[in-house]
């Protein structure tokens, strides 16, 4: 079985910093922004290279919950076979973190940073 860092990065904003998000991923940093359709607090980037960014917005007035922190930003690994590597992963002690996208497998490292398995052929 092989993983490497896949090319999707998740973190959350202030709705606040929407605009100025925008800005600085597509006119100073020349990212492409992506369709987010059906998520309309989500903005996607697209780097040249194919790494995606996606930034979640939120009031500032709701302060994020301790799970919704904890998910406030994560990383991708991508394995040829994402079973096998949750199944491993498991039975190291990984702690399972709950997520909106029952297709990828989300946890905490030791240390407590985030990631989530995706196959090396997933798409977003």
């Amino acid at each position: 079985m092989m993983a490497i860092v896949g090319n999707h990065l998740k973190m959350h904003l202030p709705h606040s910093l929407r605009e100025k998000a925008a800005r600085f991923y597509l006119d100073i940093l020349g990212c492409r922004k992506l369709d987010n359709e059906p998520y309309p607090d989500l903005d996607l980037y697209e780097f040249e290279g194919g790494f995606v960014l996606g930034l979640f917005f939120f009031d500032e007035a709701d302060t994020l919950s301790e799970s919704e922190h904890l998910m406030a930003t994560w990383m991708e690994i991508k394995t040829d076979n994402p079973e096998v590597l949750k199944q491993r992963l498991i039975q190291f002690g990984v702690r399972e973190v709950t997520f909106d996208d029952p297709s990828r497998f989300y946890f905490q490292a030791p240390g407590g940073q985030v990631f989530r398995v995706a196959p090396m052929d997933g798409g977003l």
